[in-house]
């Protein structure tokens, strides 16, 4: 079984978090490219500034409530 990296995005989303705002990730997940209100929003302003594919999430104060799963 492959183990996946474990990545401390705290500090990076935290400045958006309060907002509830979407946020586009770089592919190395080390910067913000974008963000939106809504998910659309962040995809359409991700591909405006960067030619990456970009990894999206919701930056929110409290992840204790999502659930996670593949």
């Amino acid at each position: 079984m492959t183990k996946i990296k474990e990545i401390d995005l705290t500090n990076l989303i935290r400045p958006y978090a309060k907002e509830n705002l979407w946020i586009a990730l770089n592919t190395a997940q080390d910067k913000v490219i974008a963000t939106g209100k809504t998910f659309q929003e962040a995809i359409d302003n991700a591909k405006k500034n960067s030619n990456e594919k970009p990894v999206l999430m919701q930056a929110v104060q409290d992840y204790s409530t999502y659930i996670l799963g593949y």
